[in-house]
């Protein structure tokens, strides 16, 4: 398990080509589009970032917003259409950018309405996020984050209530699981039903869960864009479950089953991700 941690680094930004190549062959164009920009993102700085998701001049802003739209907003607009409308968007940059959508101001009470402009701020209990990690061997990850008790609190009653289900959905999705703290019954457990089982039974003074899929190029954002229609399931059913609502699941089931045709996927496994070394300027 991870423990988040919130230090900065300086990048070293470069921006050469990477290699030289064939404009006609188009192949060969796409595979260097995207090695050059995962090398820019790999070595960008976080001025440079910030710049990058506020400014249509910057050449990495449709990168961005694209990837963000493709990996988070599609598919949480297969459950609302209207969803980057009713949601909140929030962006964190320090060792890792985070872009993410929170539920609405009229889900938390008047006194805990979260600032949205504070990365860590304890009242946002819900998040569909894209991570761009650079100092990660796997560039990229999609989530949902879960953090607050009463969002604990509400992801336990549907485990428990509806496991067989909510078993599947994870068994299809394969998430890697994290935590705020570790927790050896958790880290050491057999499968994703164990670790749920597991963690669900113990006390988690920072009520925080994170279910993240990476990914390591561009070209496998169909996978990660399966993993968060999976986690968009999970995000509306731990809300509803939070709002008191009831009869929700078969709501959000039909729509997840029309979107694929009845064929949910079966997710292949995601790659591993451990920390790498990344040259600085300091």
């Amino acid at each position: 398990m991870i423990v988040w941690r919130k230090g900065s680094i300086a990048l070293q930004t470069d921006y050469r080509f990477p290699f030289s190549f064939d404009p006609f062959d188009f192949t060969q164009f796409s595979i260097a589009m995207d090695s050059r920009y995962y090398e820019i993102l790999r070595n960008t700085s976080q001025v440079d970032f910030h710049q990058a998701i506020n400014n249509p001049e910057e050449e990495l802003y449709e990168v961005l917003w694209d990837l963000f739209e493709t990996v988070v907003i599609e598919p949480g607009e297969i459950f609302d259409r209207q969803f980057r409308d009713r949601n909140q968007f929030r962006y964190g940059i320090n060792s890792r950018v985070i872009l993410e959508f929170l539920p609405n101001a009229s889900y938390f009470p008047q006194n805990k309405k979260p600032d949205l402009h504070k990365e860590a701020s304890e009242a946002a209990g819900l998040h569909l996020k894209l991570i761009i990690q650079p100092h990660m061997s796997c560039l990229f990850s999609a989530g949902l984050q879960i953090e607050g008790r009463t969002e604990r609190l509400a992801f336990r009653k549907l485990w428990r209530q509806h496991r067989r289900l909510l078993s599947d959905i994870l068994r299809r999705a394969k998430p890697m699981i994290f935590t705020a703290v570790p927790f050896p019954a958790v880290d050491h457990a057999s499968g994703v039903e164990e670790m749920l089982d597991n963690y669900f039974g113990l006390r988690d003074p920072e009520n925080f869960i994170e279910l993240q899929y990476p990914f390591a190029r561009f070209d496998d954002t169909v996978r990660a864009q399966d993993f968060m229609v999976y986690m968009g399931f999970l995000y509306y059913c731990v809300r509803d479950t939070c709002q008191g609502r009831k009869n929700f699941l078969k709501h959000w089931m039909d729509r997840m089953k029309e979107f694929y045709s009845g064929n949910s996927p079966n997710l292949p496994a995601p790659l591993p991700s451990v920390e790498v070394t990344i040259p600085t300027d300091i």
